[in-house]
């Protein structure tokens, strides 16, 4: 009974999730692309330790400050039909047609602890790599438009 209920809360909690990303990907498709880094993204990602993968989007949100914070909200899949989010700052750079960013987010311990990101835009191109203590990977995505 209690893993059961532990499922159910899981799908709840992801399925809420989703629909903050759902209205978030709608809203950005509706302004549709934007200058610099913001904007929707899409494409996949695939860990290089064990070789899982599958499709990624990201709504990237406008700075936030005059560092250059931006609001990264990414929605994944994998293994099919999973399927979760996060919300993560990335510190972005350049200008033009590159752009450079990092940043960093704490998930829990079973789910790999503190990431770390590095990646570039150029263009309409999104490159990224991740990494933390369970898994490293790379995220590759294009803008929407």
């Amino acid at each position: 009974m209690t893993r059961l209920f532990f499922f159910l809360s899981l799908a709840a909690l992801l399925s809420s999730c989703s629909h903050s990303f759902n209205k978030e990907w709608n809203a950005a498709l509706k302004a549709g692309p934007q200058p610099g880094i913001a904007g929707a993204w899409e494409g996949t990602w695939q860990s290089d330790i064990n070789k899982h993968h599958g499709r990624l989007r990201s709504v990237v949100g406008p700075a936030k400050n005059s560092a250059g914070d931006h609001p990264f909200h990414y929605r994944a899949t994998w293994a099919g039909f999973l399927s979760g989010g996060y919300r993560v700052d990335h510190r972005v750079t350049g200008s033009k047609n590159t752009w450079q960013f990092n940043g960093q987010h704490q998930m829990p311990g079973w789910a790999g602890g503190l990431y770390t990101y590095e990646g570039t835009v150029k263009g309409d191109e999104f490159s990224a790599t991740y990494k933390c203590e369970l898994d490293e990977g790379t995220f590759r995505m294009k803008r929407v438009k």
